[in-house]
């Protein structure tokens, strides 16, 4: 095991805090998008900029403004893919999932419990996360684009019908 020089540890802290600072800045400079609730590609994206960020760090005899030119790639990438996906319908359903309804009106939409891999011990979580103890009171259950489980009451059911969730595939 080498142990490292000291001119090499103020290289690795100097390259550390100018990393960080920097993907600080592209980060706030990106928007909230890039630091909300993730779909797919902002998951690999941040993946990514936290895997190019240990990188630039271990590898510090490497350019630092490679590391950096990486952090504003991908950011560019995300911006250009959300871009697309606001623009065209195709681009946005191939980057992003559709909510699905998982139980309504007193009934587990197991078919689409089983194809989201959603079982009804994590439906019982989300509804006590909601403050409910039991199903009594719930008129639904969604499971949204972003992986969160929204619960529904039956006030906020305010009469609808199941073919009122427009995204549902019957």
């Amino acid at each position: 095991m080498q142990i490292i020089s000291p001119v090499d540890a103020v290289k690795v802290m100097a390259i550390t805090i100018l990393s960080y600072v920097a993907i600080v800045i592209i980060l706030r400079a990106s928007g909230k998008r890039t630091l909300s609730k993730m779909n797919a590609f902002d998951f690999i994206v941040t993946i990514a900029l936290g895997s190019v960020l240990a990188t630039t760090i271990v590898n510090y005899k490497s350019s630092f403004w490679n590391g950096i030119l990486t952090f504003t790639m991908l950011v560019v990438c995300q911006h250009v893919a959300t871009w697309l996906s606001v623009r065209f319908d195709a681009v946005s359903q191939l980057l992003k999932s559709e909510p699905a309804l998982l139980y309504y009106d007193n009934t587990f939409q197991k078919k689409t419990m089983k194809k989201e891999r959603v079982d009804k011990n994590e439906l019982k979580q989300a509804i006590r996360k909601a403050g409910y103890i039991s199903f009594q009171g719930v008129s639904a259950i969604i499971l949204e684009a972003d992986g969160s489980l929204t619960v529904m009451s039956d006030r906020e059911k305010r009469n609808l019908k199941k073919s009122d969730f427009v995204f549902i595939d019957e």
